[in-house]
């Protein structure tokens, strides 16, 4: 089961402000698959569903969410949690940001993901709309 957010603004500043907020609180981001990537290695061969065409401008991108060592968290001789994932699904100017929520992860750490997600929605640019939604998945 997963959590989702919805932003009104597109995938890069989200990612952005997504990374920003889980950094302060003590989580390293990384981009492990990026659409708009793979498919510049397929131009022209992919047609978008939303598009119909190879033009697409439709975004996802998986995150993995890794928690640091330190200040509240494992000490180097535990092992490392597993990361955990967002995905981030642009369609023109809206982007949905879901958690991904598996059986290792409890309800305090699962609630405070959220959160930030929530938080990094208030991170936005001076002109952007301040419309934000959240679901569950």
């Amino acid at each position: 089961m997963g959590q989702t957010v919805t932003f009104d603004r597109l995938s890069e500043q989200v990612i952005a402000a997504i990374t920003t907020t889980l950094a302060r609180r003590g989580y390293r981001v990384v981009r492990s698959f990026d659409l708009q990537s793979a498919r510049d290695r397929y131009a022209g061969e992919c047609a978008c569903p939303h598009h119909g065409t190879s033009s697409c401008t439709c975004q996802y991108v998986v995150l993995l969410v890794y928690a640091q060592m330190g200040a509240g968290r494992p000490m180097a001789t535990e092992l490392p949690s597993p990361p955990r994932v967002l995905t981030v699904h642009t369609y023109e100017q809206t982007t949905h940001v879901t958690f991904h929520r598996d059986t290792a992860v409890n309800e305090r750490e699962a609630s405070a993901l959220v959160s930030a997600l929530v938080e990094a929605a208030v991170l936005r640019p001076p002109n952007a709309p301040t419309e934000v939604r959240c679901q569950k998945a």
